[in-house]
């Protein structure tokens, strides 16, 4: 691996400091790669959860006093990184190995700067993808390309490693008070582009989700009406239809 990069991982969490706890500590206890940083982004836990997060081996604490949803979160968090990758976490994953899942994605994104996203939990069989196998012998599956408005999460909020140059091209979150739109404006935003490919190194499904128990993530009811339509062949073409409709009948911008 050329050279030694520093990983910012970045830890997405609100009102969970026990799911906090166990993320962080199974990271620590499983991760090999020395060049960290750590940092974690809180968004409005009451008081007394923030200061039991601060007791947490973290570098940065990127925390707010009021709630104001993932984008905003996970941007909070992303502004405070400065390594040339980001692993992204949010705060109920158990790391589970094996060890060296940080060596290997920054090895075959390095060889291949194209593969910016590497997805470190599914994955995700359904999507066609070609087979590499990198100079260091790793065989990695580089998803091919989804159409704009697609449904392949290429992109996801689940673990995953990218890399500046990823960071700089997708922009930051859409900052909503309605999670699924801020997962799927990103998601849309990832099938557009062509630079940036997603990527998952066999034998590295190092994370497990351990539950959703007072999650941001929860759909809020306007959300869940989204991911109906979006989940919904017939629906899902009226979704696309409105989306266009609502950018002027062009294809929403890619960027920010």
């Amino acid at each position: 691996m050329r050279g030694a990069p520093l990983v910012s991982v970045v830890v997405i969490g609100y009102r969970r400091p026990g799911h906090l706890r166990r993320t962080i500590t199974s990271f620590l206890e499983v991760n090999t790669y020395p060049h960290v940083e750590l940092i974690l982004a809180d968004d409005g836990s009451p008081r007394r959860m923030q200061e039991e997060m601060r007791e947490l081996p973290f570098h940065k604490f990127a925390f707010s006093d009021r709630n104001g949803g993932l984008g905003a979160n996970s941007n909070r968090g992303l502004r405070a990184a400065s390594g040339d990758f980001v692993l992204q976490l949010q705060d109920d994953w158990n790391c589970r190995g094996p060890g060296g899942f940080l060596e290997a994605a920054i090895e075959v994104s390095q060889e291949r700067p194209e593969l910016g996203f590497l997805r470190l939990t599914d994955p995700q069989p359904e999507v066609t993808y070609q087979v590499w196998r990198s100079s260091g012998g790793r065989t990695v599956r580089i998803y091919d390309f989804a159409q704009p408005f697609a449904d392949p999460y290429l992109y996801t909020d689940q673990p995953h490693l990218k890399s500046r140059a990823a960071l700089e091209r997708l922009g930051p979150y859409r900052e909503s008070r309605y999670t699924a739109l801020c997962e799927m404006d990103m998601r849309d935003r990832f099938n557009a582009q062509r630079e940036i490919r997603a990527a998952f190194v066999e034998g590295f499904d190092a994370f497990e989700h351990i539950g959703s128990d007072l999650s941001f993530n929860r759909p809020l009811p306007h959300a869940r009406i989204g991911m109906l339509m979006d989940r919904s062949p017939g629906l899902r073409s009226l979704a696309r239809l409105y989306r266009r409709l609502r950018a002027g009948g062009k294809p929403e911008a890619t960027g920010r």
